[in-house]
């Protein structure tokens, strides 16, 4: 019995990293892919496999100067910052959205059904506490209790 739970677990966590994997493989190879392209503006060569050595030393080469450097990063990453920002933006946009729409259809029902809640106690509290207070005679009801005396 133990040992059926342990292999049912097992079984399913592996399903769960295989579901992750393949949500998270498409987007890592989209960010291989523009490491690429970085990387062959800078002046590495990543025809195939190389060393970050090797990379790093190509990329030294091709750009003998700091301001030479700066330049072409902000050249090859350039479009790449556009991406992210735009992704950035629509994401933002789209949870918005959606907590926009899960507030109107969870959570505001919720609290309008307790202010509701809560002002029709108070309404029913502040009727007990006038019947239990004291009733203060009207000014004409006092003129008169004032004649007999």
């Amino acid at each position: 019995m133990i040992r059926d739970s342990i292999k049912t677990r097992f079984e399913s966590v592996q399903a769960a990293g295989k579901r992750f994997e393949d949500q998270l493989r498409p987007q890592l190879d989209k960010a291989s892919v523009e490491l690429k392209k970085v990387l062959a503006s800078l002046g590495a060569d990543v025809s195939e496999p190389r060393s970050l050595s090797e990379v790093v030393s190509q990329i030294r080469s091709k750009n003998p100067t700091f301001r030479e450097l700066t330049l072409r990063l902000d050249v090859a990453t350039y479009d790449l910052r556009k991406k992210l920002w735009w992704d950035a933006n629509m994401m933002t946009a789209y949870f918005t959205d959606k907590a926009g729409k899960t507030y109107e259809a969870e959570v505001k029902p919720k609290l309008t059904e307790a202010r509701n809640r809560a002002e029709s106690e108070a309404r029913r509290l502040l009727e007990q506490v006038r019947e239990l207070a004291p009733r203060r005679p009207t000014r004409e009801q006092a003129d008169e209790a004032a004649k007999q005396d």
